[in-house]
């Protein structure tokens, strides 16, 4: 597993949705793809962001896998610990997405296993451009970590850190911190928390933030340092109310690299610089 492919995504909103991805999120606007609409961010040779138009919730989320010989391997290892996998029909593969299975987590969410046409390519972004590279992570409510836990090391992450509030960040096949998180929901939700999007630098953090409140776009939470990942983040809500994250200068470790688990106790608040604030109620239901 090396990162995430795409994301699915219902909104109410549909042309609110579309306009705000478009022309204040900076996303590339591939247009309608059969009942979506689509859009890339600046380093993918694919679409990586697809609305739909319904009650808010996740579609699907496709991991990337490097190659068919993995596909199969995670092929086995899925159907050996007794959770439903299916091939994907030619039909049912993006363009793309040479190979794909799907599956459903412990929460009920689709989630689609895809060997990509062409391999994973260095980013190629323009250096003074603010739209966002890539969706580095996604982050997802569970009502049970453990066994969703188990369900994502079974695919290859592992656990990099945890929090006191019940929060888990998984790295999988790439150097990033993290490329999926999932939070302890006290109330059982198991839906999207904050999907995120890496600007390349600290500087473009800054410089969106400026931009979006000049545009007259309130920021949610932020601008700091996360303690978990280290990067500096900036949240904001899409007309649908998803929260998402612009953010920056991600820790990163060497793809085989054997790494302890983290702790961060009740005296980490979310920002290890102490400037953002408290984070908004629905972070933490």
């Amino acid at each position: 597993m090396t990162g995430i492919h795409s994301i699915a995504l219902r909104v109410p909103c549909y042309a609110e949705a579309i306009a705000f991805y478009r022309d204040v999120w900076l996303l590339e606007d591939m247009g309608e793809r059969d009942d979506s609409h689509a859009f890339r961010t600046a380093c993918a040779d694919h679409d990586n962001l697809l609305l739909s138009s319904g009650e808010p919730g996740i579609v699907n989320i496709s991991l990337t896998v490097a190659t068919r010989e993995d596909l199969l391997s995670l092929e086995r290892k899925i159907e050996t610990s007794s959770h439903v996998v299916y091939a994907l029909s030619e039909a049912d593969l993006a363009p793309g997405e040479a190979y794909g299975l799907v599956t459903t987590d412990p929460d009920g969410r689709q989630i689609r296993l895809v060997v990509p046409t062409r391999p994973d390519r260095p980013c190629e972004a323009v250096a003074d451009s603010l739209a966002p590279q890539n969706i580095g992570h996604v982050v997802l409510w569970t009502p049970d970590s453990s066994v969703s836990e188990a369900f994502y090391g079974l695919l290859g992450f592992s656990v990099t850190d945890r929090t006191h509030l019940g929060m888990s960040f998984l790295k999988c096949g790439n150097e990033d911190h993290h490329s999926l998180a999932l939070v302890g929901s006290k109330t059982g939700r198991a839906g999207l928390q904050h999907l995120a999007f890496d600007v390349g630098s600290i500087d473009n953090v800054m410089r969106n933030f400026a931009r979006l409140r000049d545009l007259g776009v309130s920021i949610s939470w932020g601008v700091g340092r996360h303690g978990p990942g280290n990067n500096v983040f900036s949240y904001y809500q899409d007309p649908a109310g998803n929260f998402v994250e612009y953010y920056g200068d991600m820790q990163k470790f060497p793809v085989d690299e054997d790494l302890e688990t983290r702790f961060w106790g009740a005296e980490h608040k979310g920002d290890v610089w102490g400037v953002a604030g408290a984070p908004p109620d629905a972070f933490r239901q």
